[in-house]
């Protein structure tokens, strides 16, 4: 054993090499330990988030898919707006429907006597063919719609409603059922909504206003 001792000792001083490994790997322990140090410092979560994201490159892919599935979609949204302005204008409803877009909704606002008639919640014969240019755009995306029924703030006197929310309410489900029956828009992507009287876009003491509140609105949630 001691001649075994001395031969390696001997060894190693005529081959100082060894000395460079060494010496990496102390640098390495060291660069471990500062790293170990630095983390220690920040918030737990955010070291977490960092080491997970920076080793697991499935998930980075993943993120950066995903960001660019946001960007088309947006595109998308973005084109299906604009082809409603078309759409309409083309089919002469530009007095009679209107589009919006902000960050969080795309919404068509269409006028109900256009589609029914006074105290009725029964479509009228020309409104499948009123709604089925937007029918057209909506099947482009995969988002989230709710049909909203409104009205003026006139009661009810004679027909088969007694209040203007329900009047509203027959309304929003006779284009859900239009859409989804003849245009095929999938059920579990709309909602109908009941507003009534109580949410108007103008004030109901002149005709103009009561007309501009008897309305339809048609909002595609921007995912």
């Amino acid at each position: 054993m001691k001649f075994f001792i001395s031969r390696y000792s001997s060894k190693m001083e005529d081959n100082p090499l060894y000395l460079v490994v060494l010496s990496d790997i102390m640098t390495n322990l060291m660069l471990f330990f500062l790293i170990l140090y630095v983390f220690s410092l920040q918030d737990q979560a955010v070291v977490k988030a960092a080491f997970e994201s920076g080793f697991d490159k499935e998930h980075v892919q993943k993120e950066k898919e995903k960001k660019a599935l946001d960007v088309m979609q947006k595109y998308e949204e973005e084109d299906v707006a604009r082809k409603l302005k078309e759409e309409m204008a083309k089919n002469g409803m530009q007095d009679m429907a209107e589009v919006q877009m902000t960050e969080k909704q795309i919404k068509i606002n269409i006028a109900a006597p256009v589609l029914f008639a006074s105290g009725k919640a029964a479509l009228s014969a020309g409104s499948a063919e009123i709604l089925g240019p937007v029918a057209h755009v909506l099947s482009r995306l995969p988002n989230d719609i709710i049909v909203e029924g409104h009205t003026d703030n006139v009661p009810i006197r004679s027909g088969d409603y007694s209040t203007n929310w329900e009047l509203s309410a027959a309304r929003a489900d006779a284009v859900v059922e239009l859409l989804a029956v003849k245009h095929a828009i999938p059920q579990e992507r709309m909602i109908a909504a009941a507003y009534g009287e109580y949410r108007p876009v103008a004030p109901n003491d002149t005709a103009q206003g009561r007309a501009r509140n008897r309305r339809i609105e048609v909002i595609i949630s921007r995912k």
